[in-house]
């Protein structure tokens, strides 16, 4: 290839990293094209092994070339782009493919046909990814982006395309679960009010007196001493739940590694405050931070709540359960 046409090809792709989507990143801002092509051929990479029939160097060529002509028309949301998008779209890829030298462009050409086609299993899967990627970027930004429409479509935007596969099925499946559960934790702040409860790791924010009385509330540890409460939170991670004005109406505290495994301990909500969800709002906050790990707990009253978390009571791990009772020194 000559350098005078790699250098243009070169500076028509820089225009996908001016591009921006209607997707909004976890940092606050909006997304580039770019950026989105990027993560979709990481997706396709991490998933090459579940699918061994597939030519996963042409799935690799097809995410990294599908959006080329949005360098051109920019990029136009599912719900609002139109036949006539569609064709201009297709017009600015045939333009730019045409720059190129006759192997490249033929190599170019057959890509976007066998994608706009979508009879092949690697075009199949890159259109499934492609719609997953964007649930997944929805996920992660903050809900405040999402437009009214969206809460729906980011339950139903992709399901066909994810259906060409039982892996790409399943998992949509799990992706549509955390939009629920996003979906629900929003929900349940609207339904708190303009109290604004919210919740805190910092430690600095911790209400010892509050902590002591808290606990005083509970069933376990009503005659814990002071001593005992303090250097329990000295060595745990601890999460207190607050109003607009600072005051702690709940309180939880965890002990881990961050690695394998984390103990869950004192979950509380102030007995003038429950039944307003904001037990729900401080284990979800809890499970943002330690919930891919293995997860202990003992209650004796509230194991229907836990496992909404996925917490379950295993018979046949009694056996292997040893305790060792504190000592009074």
């Amino acid at each position: 290839m000559d350098k005078d046409t790699l250098l243009h090809f070169m500076s028509v792709a820089e225009k996908l990293k001016c591009t921006v989507r209607h997707s909004w990143t976890s940092g606050g801002r909006r997304e580039s094209v770019a950026e989105h092509v990027f993560r979709l051929c990481v997706f396709a990479w991490l998933v090459q092994d579940e699918f061994p029939e597939l030519d996963m160097d042409k799935v690799m060529e097809m995410c990294l070339f599908h959006d080329l002509g949005e360098a051109v028309t920019g990029d136009i949301p599912c719900f609002e782009k139109k036949e006539e998008d569609r064709t201009a779209e297709e017009g600015a890829i045939r333009r730019m493919t045409e720059m190129l030298p006759a192997d490249r462009r033929k190599r170019l050409d057959g890509l976007f046909e066998e994608l706009e086609a979508g009879r092949t299993g690697e075009a199949k899967l890159v259109h499934a990814l492609d719609k997953m990627e964007a649930l997944i970027q929805h996920n992660e930004a903050p809900i405040s982006t999402w437009l009214p429409l969206e809460y729906d479509l980011q339950l139903t935007y992709g399901q066909k395309e994810a259906e060409a596969f039982p892996y790409t099925e399943q998992l949509r499946k799990t992706v549509e679960q955390d939009s629920i559960h996003k979906i629900a934790r929003e929900g349940m702040k609207k339904h708190v009010g303009t109290e604004a409860f919210h919740v805190s790791s910092d430690k600095e924010k911790l209400d010892f007196r509050r902590v002591v009385q808290l606990m005083r509330q509970s069933y376990w540890a009503r005659t814990r001493s002071e001593e005992m409460i303090r250097k329990a939170m000295e060595g745990s991670v601890c999460y207190g739940v607050y109003d607009r004005e600072g005051y702690m109406v709940g309180y939880a505290r965890i002990i881990t590694d961050f690695a394998t495994t984390f103990y869950l301990m004192d979950v509380i909500i102030d007995e003038d405050y429950r039944g307003k969800g904001l037990g729900t709002l401080l284990m979800d906050a809890v499970m943002d931070d330690v919930g891919s790990l293995h997860g202990v707990l003992h209650t004796d009253d509230a194991g229907g709540f836990y496992e909404r978390y996925g917490f379950r009571h295993d018979e046949r791990r009694q056996e292997v359960l040893m305790e060792k009772e504190r000592q009074n020194v």
